[in-house]
């Protein structure tokens, strides 16, 4: 019984000074990630950088998230991605790591990453309407507008007074021959916004 006992007190006495080791390093991560806010906000980025820097942990998600964003700020794109990818690893179901590590591949021009990197976040929110725009919108401009169209679609049926999702969707409706329904589109366009240049040039556009 006394030999239990021992073993409780210790183990009483292992989990204070653990609480506060873990107390000393939380505050130690809150005064670091404050500074960090503050030098951000005054876009001085390299001090930013260096006070996360010094309490960075590979297995945090937060100091990595953190890294990749005031990396791609920086204009530290290679950087950025690869502490978004880090976020990634350690929570795979993160949108917001995935939405992160598409800024800077964007930025580099790595076309093919961003486009994997938005499919990558439609298998865990397939109706996501920002991916699905900007997939749309990558699409159009390669020109292959029938598969712009099925994320547009998909878009335009949850957000069917959206201008930039109907105005897109308008266009990628013409550019496929769909004019009746481009028609209907641009109308409903002036709608939402009346006197709007692109719509207006569009309807010029259907006999």
């Amino acid at each position: 019984m006394e030999n239990l006992k021992t073993k409780l007190f210790g183990f009483a006495i292992l989990l204070f000074f653990s609480t506060a080791v873990f107390s000393q390093d939380l505050d130690t991560m809150k005064a670091a990630f404050t500074r960090s806010y503050t030098y951000e906000k005054n876009k001085d980025y390299a001090k930013a950088i260096k006070e996360i820097v010094a309490v960075y942990d590979e297995k945090s998600y937060e100091t990595n998230i953190r890294l990749g964003w005031l990396y791609y700020e920086n204009g530290s794109y290679t950087s950025s991605a690869q502490y978004y990818a880090k976020a990634i690893v350690l929570m795979p179901y993160s949108i917001e790591a995935r939405l992160g590590y598409v800024l800077p591949e964007k930025a580099l021009g790595n076309s093919d990453l961003v486009i994997a990197g938005y499919e990558a976040i439609l298998k865990i929110d397939p109706q996501n309407s920002y991916v699905n725009y900007n997939l749309g919108l990558i699409y159009y401009n390669k020109k292959d507008y029938q598969t712009a169209f099925t994320y547009l679609e998909k878009d335009a049926n949850m957000y069917p007074f959206d201008y930039d999702i109907t105005s897109l969707y308008a266009w990628t409706n013409f550019q496929l021959g769909k004019l009746r329904e481009a028609k209907v589109l641009f109308t409903k366009v002036l709608l939402i916004s009346p006197g709007d240049t692109s719509a207006t040039q569009g309807l010029s556009l259907i006999k």
